[in-house]
């Protein structure tokens, strides 16, 4: 195989991430936005994940494909339902409060975020660098999250040596 740029590599632990985490059901649905090799998407069968493409329409009309994963095709069908062939709207508040659903986030911090974004939280970068989601000022929910996210991580770097 060859050697895989850098910046190629981070886009696959982020992927395989994504995918401990989706296969854990820490996030029940997962979306790349990335292309991934062939080598990610059988960790993902391994991980006892569903893929399916969802197409996209970016503003200027350019055509989007994410991949989405979840171990429950019925979410995926939702997901499907809800996007497909839709156009990419941002950050609104309806979008920000679905996503959140889908993705796991805490429905707490998709208020948050809808607030006031990034609004000081009081946690340290390399806890944030973990989560997926903007976690809100004295969230109840996100530390229970983070030692699943910890766990999710320790598994990765072991799914990464494997297809090293």
């Amino acid at each position: 195989m060859p050697d895989i740029p850098e910046q190629s590599q981070s886009f696959k632990e982020e992927a395989i991430y994504l995918g401990v985490l989706t296969s854990r059901r820490v996030k029940p649905l997962s979306r790349l936005e990335y292309p991934v090799q062939e080598d990610v998407l059988d960790a993902f069968k391994g991980l006892g994940l569903t893929i399916a493409p969802v197409t996209r329409y970016a503003q200027n009309g350019t055509q989007v494909t994410h991949l989405i994963l979840s171990r429950d095709r019925r979410l995926i069908r939702q997901y499907q339902i809800q996007f497909d062939g839709s156009v990419i709207l941002g950050e609104l508040p309806f979008v920000v409060r679905v996503e959140a659903k889908f993705f796991g986030y805490p429905a707490c911090c998709a208020e948050a975020y809808i607030n006031d974004p990034y609004a000081p939280n009081g946690l340290c970068d390399e806890v944030i660098a973990l989560l997926f989601h903007y976690a809100c000022p004295g969230c109840m929910q996100t530390p229970r999250l983070i030692p699943l996210y910890n766990s999710a991580l320790a598994e990765t770097w072991q799914i990464l040596k494997r297809l090293s």
